[in-house]
């Protein structure tokens, strides 16, 4: 605790400011002193004319001639009604026969529909016999003769779409040769070094490029493919004994 130095704080100076003195002015001199300026100053005066409105004059119907204008027009009457008046005579309602069945009186039907139904009946019946005899007679005699004769002239028609083979073959230096066996002859189109990578650029400049033509890859190449591009065009490899085979035959498609 000795060690530890005393510390003395000094007391504050606002103590050691004297107190202001504050002048006071006697009554007698405030007496003296001139009024403000502002009690001098007039009054304004502001003239403000009368308005005049001129109100427009607006025809409104009363609600009794409103309700005679939307009422129905009514005629009056004596109430009187005169029994020599011309009306229309009431025709004479028809009996309809009736027959009595089990003790029950059942009213017949109108015999003129009866007889119209059975006219259309026997007119739509002879009609219908006469069109299928008709038909019958011309089977026979045209119909079947003309189906005979073109039955006998059917031919096969067969389209063959011939599209031109590409053939991959690995060549020297690395490199992969592309034979195009097609109706005009045989030919090497191109040398490539990154067989992938061309076939991948000609896919993606001609979609149909794998449609167009009938591919096949020597399976010795598949090494120079990677593992997602042999996945790729797994389709596009061939053996080499499917090769010599399909080399051997037709190039008909």
């Amino acid at each position: 605790m000795d060690r530890i130095p005393r510390i003395d704080i000094p007391s504050p100076i606002i103590r050691d400011v004297p107190t202001p003195v504050i002048r006071s002015i006697p009554a007698p001199v405030i007496r003296q002193l001139p009024p403000p300026v502002i009690q001098r100053i007039e009054r304004p005066s502001v003239d403000v004319p009368a308005p005049v409105i001129e109100y427009p004059v607006i025809d409104i119907q009363t609600e009794e001639e409103f309700r005679q204008q939307t009422s129905p027009t009514t005629t009056e009457s004596d109430g009187e009604t005169d029994p020599n008046r011309e009306l229309p005579t009431t025709p004479p309602v028809p009996v309809q026969p009736t027959i009595n069945i089990g003790g029950i009186e059942a009213p017949l039907p109108d015999p003129a529909p009866l007889i119209t139904a059975g006219a259309t009946a026997v007119v739509t019946t002879t009609v219908t016999l006469g069109a299928t005899i008709l038909i019958a007679k011309l089977k026979d005699s045209l119909l079947e003769p003309l189906l005979k004769r073109l039955s006998s002239k059917k031919k096969k028609i067969k389209i063959k779409q011939m599209k031109p083979i590409l053939h991959y073959v690995m060549a020297d230096n690395n490199n992969v040769n592309i034979f195009e066996y097609s109706q005009t002859g045989t030919r090497i189109i191109d040398t490539i070094p990154d067989v992938e990578r061309y076939i991948r650029d000609q896919v993606e400049i001609d979609s149909l490029y794998e449609y167009d033509n009938k591919i096949m890859i020597d399976e010795a190449i598949k090494e120079k493919f990677t593992k997602e591009g042999a996945k790729r065009f797994k389709a596009l490899f061939t053996p080499a004994k499917s090769i010599v085979k399909k080399l051997g035959s037709k190039f008909s498609i």
